[in-house]
């Protein structure tokens, strides 16, 4: 019989109905962790493309739609998890939204204080709620997810980025923290890989009822490019390697975080792009 990386471990993942999140949530299963997973999109969507697959595979998986913004149902979703599933191991806040792509001054208040709650107050939520648990049992591993814009200003998305670079300075802080529990924070920068492609365009317009256009696609990837050559850059897809890693490259790192191979990783933020980044 295999024995995976995470072996009677928990895990629960945010925003894993898609993306980079999805591909953290197979992985892990895959390694043997029973999972958690969470999305904002209906529970029945959830259901259909991860849940059922994931359980077809012999994986216990719980799947709850959840606005991990609202303290409330956070709440609620970690509380079901540890009654049903006895612990919470391993935490990856993957939730995001990419916000408005405008100049400072152009940016509506109400778009800046929803993409702040959805890229950090949700990471705050999550953590905050099982924090309880690893410390209770002195042993847990968080890994937030941020971005390129992380570490290099995005041009225009001033929102993205703002929250991009405090997920770094939360996760370093809460490393400091908690650190004394015997539970390790980090960071994952995955860049725009596996978000910046057609096909990911289309599944996002078919999820909102929109019709997609792949001449309208490339026309904006054009307009991101006059912007600002960094955000063309980061869209396109262009970078040192002949090919885009898409998410998979970004899970596999989380993975090792998520073992305990990291057991002695905390505080930091690693990038995981096909560039160069600091």
């Amino acid at each position: 019989m295999h024995l995976g990386k995470l072996s009677n471990k928990v895990a629960m993942v945010t925003g894993a109905g898609r993306g980079h999140a999805e591909a953290i949530a197979r992985l892990f299963a895959k390694e043997g962790a029973t999972l958690s997973i969470c999305d904002i999109i209906p529970l029945k969507e959830l259901e259909r493309t991860v849940g059922s697959a994931l359980r077809a595979e012999g994986v216990q998986v719980l799947c709850f739609q959840t606005d991990v913004s609202k303290e409330e149902q956070v709440n609620k979703m970690v509380q079901k998890t540890i009654k049903e599933l006895d612990t919470i191991d391993i935490l990856v806040n993957v939730v995001g939204m990419a916000g408005p792509t405008l100049d400072v001054w152009d940016v509506p208040f109400d778009l800046w204080k929803r993409t702040l709650a959805v890229n950090l107050d949700s990471m705050f939520l999550c953590t905050k709620a099982v924090l309880p648990e690893m410390i209770r049992k002195k042993s847990g591993r968080i890994i937030n997810y941020s971005s390129g814009a992380g570490k290099v200003p995005l041009p225009h998305r001033s929102p993205y980025t703002t929250t991009k670079m405090g997920v770094i300075g939360f996760t370093r802080t809460l490393a400091a923290e908690v650190g004394r529990f015997n539970i390790t924070a980090n960071t994952v920068c995955p860049g725009w890989s596996g978000m910046r492609n057609m096909e990911l365009a289309q599944a996002r317009a078919k999820y909102l009822g929109k019709p997609f256009n792949e001449d309208d696609y490339k026309k904006q990837l054009e307009e991101y490019e006059q912007k600002g050559v960094l955000a063309g850059r980061w869209l396109t897809g262009e970078g040192y390697l002949p090919k885009i890693s898409g998410p998979q490259a970004a899970a596999n790192l989380t993975l090792w975080l998520a073992s305990d191979d990291a057991c002695m990783i905390t505080g930091q933020d690693i990038n995981a792009t096909d560039w160069v980044m600091w």
